[in-house]
């Protein structure tokens, strides 16, 4: 069976076990359900390697201004301003930027249209979220527009073809049975639109794995020789030295991401 799902069944982004019409209570505790993920055992296991990987791609960190999209609870955010960097989380879901607002600024806004000024940002990142967006060749591109000339764009998403994929059955359950998830090859030259890209994959143990604590380095290390069967596909794009619409040359970089007005709701 193919995994990959065509990009007719694209929605708009959400995080598990979330629906559009929720009422804000119940927002606010699927938001928390979706976040105490990160402190479960298999969440713990995971999103170490997760980040790992996503701060490997993303090279130095300090005093570099990074745009999180989809930012979720925040959790990257915590761990950027950890490494030296400015972050801004840009998400669509009011709940989850409560909790994400804990952690680093926050401004709710579409991932298609970022409230982010052209070349103001030293890079973009994205985890777990392109796959379920509208148009990921479209994201991809405002992320390329708002990175400064020759920066540094991160993509990380689910792959299903993978054990996680085969033991967990991600296919088959909310909310991956609404995302769209790229094949290797699309994903990269969707990447290779803005700039050199490259794709690599971690984390190649799986939730219902037995004995994941003994087996799961293991597999982490022969894993490299086919990442492509990684659960966590990071793609990597350093960006074009220049872009269509530069920032205007002589100004100075502002010290934080420059948000555009009317654009975004924004909670510091």
């Amino acid at each position: 069976m193919n995994v990959y799902m065509t990009c007719r069944h694209y929605q708009r982004p959400r995080r598990p076990h979330m629906t559009p019409a929720a009422p804000a209570d119940t927002r606010a505790t699927r938001a928390q359900r979706y976040d105490s993920w990160f402190d479960s055992p298999w969440g713990r296991y995971a999103w170490r390697i997760e980040a790992r990987a996503v701060l490997a791609a993303l090279g130095p960190l300090n005093g570099q201004r990074v745009a999180d999209i989809g930012c979720g609870t925040g959790r990257l955010l915590k761990i950027l301003t950890s490494h030296g960097a400015t972050p801004i989380g840009i998400d669509t879901d009011p709940a989850m930027l409560t909790l994400a607002a804990t952690r680093g600024p926050v401004a709710r806004a579409d991932a298609h249209q970022l409230p982010l000024a052209n070349a103001s940002v030293d890079a973009t990142v994205t985890v777990a979220t392109l796959e379920f967006t509208t148009d990921p060749g479209q994201v991809l591109a405002e992320m390329a527009r708002v990175v400064r000339p020759g920066g540094r764009l991160v993509a990380a998403v689910l792959n299903p073809a993978s054990l996680w994929g085969l033991l967990d059955r991600p296919a088959h359950r909310a909310p991956y049975t609404s995302g769209c998830f790229l094949p290797h090859a699309s994903l990269l030259a969707l990447g290779r639109r803005h700039g050199q890209a490259h794709l690599r994959g971690v984390l190649f143990a799986a939730g219902n794995l037995p004995a994941r604590q003994f087996l799961g380095p293991a597999l982490e290390t022969t894993g490299q020789i086919a990442s492509r069967f990684g659960a966590f596909q990071v793609l990597t794009v350093q960006t074009h030295d220049s872009h269509a619409s530069p920032a205007t040359p002589g100004t100075s970089a502002p010290a934080r991401p420059r948000l555009l007005r009317g654009r975004h709701r924004l909670r510091a």
